[in-house]
């Protein structure tokens, strides 16, 4: 009688923790030289997990991108400061390059969770400006097609639940950057599971497949 409700309890446990949401909250302001990039993970309305980059500095000496980011992970807080260079950014996309040539199948895998995952909210405003009225012209035009290639592409392997909200402004006679970006999307912890267990499987058909070296990923 115990093991019969302990399986019970066990089994029931595990359907809730099936269907349970799992709410992303990405947002992104950029205002001329101050930026903000913050991403909140909730489950049940109870924060997770905190990350947030606030400031974003470019040396143009060595082109780098220094962020000091911030994290937040079940109410234990860590700060550093992450160097980005060119040449790590671009050994990491020959390694994620490798890894979906490695794993057959990754891209269905992939595109299999991604129908499962809701997009809430999705708000994306920028003012522009160059102080050119022409060319301000054009780099709007520029700008509202890669918007709407970016919502496109969502479109077509999410589930959009609202209708985008997207704007530019163009401002002809002065110099102008400010954007505000704000998505909310979410997936049932189930889904993931399923997602993560059909990529293990897939892992395991194929060669060993090794991550860059630590001398590598340091010489970058």
């Amino acid at each position: 009688m115990v093991w019969t409700i302990v399986i019970v309890g066990l089994i029931l446990l595990f359907i809730v923790i099936a269907i349970t949401k799992v709410k992303i909250n990405c947002q992104y302001r950029h205002n001329q030289d101050d930026d903000l990039l913050e991403v909140i993970v909730t489950i049940w309305k109870i924060k997770v997990y905190t990350f947030s980059a606030p400031i974003i500095k470019i040396d143009s000496d060595s082109a780098t991108i220094l962020v000091e980011e911030e994290q937040e992970i079940a109410g234990v807080q860590s700060k550093k400061k992450l160097p980005i260079t060119p040449e790590l950014i671009l050994g990491k996309l020959r390694w994620l390059r490798d890894f979906i040539d490695h794993v057959i199948g990754l891209h269905k895998i992939v595109r299999r969770f991604l129908k499962k995952v809701s997009v809430n909210k999705f708000t994306w405003h920028t003012d522009i400006g160059v102080g050119d009225a022409a060319y301000t012209a054009q780099l709007a035009g520029a700008v509202w097609t890669l918007k709407g290639s970016i919502i496109g592409m969502i479109g077509n392997t999410m589930r959009i639940k609202l209708m985008p909200k997207l704007s530019i402004t163009p401002q002809f006679q002065a110099v102008v950057s400010h954007t505000y970006f704000s998505c909310i999307f979410s997936f049932r912890i189930g889904h993931a599971i399923v997602a993560g267990l059909m990529l293990l499987r897939h892992w395991k058909r194929r060669p060993k497949f090794e991550r860059p070296s630590s001398s590598v990923q340091k010489n970058m």
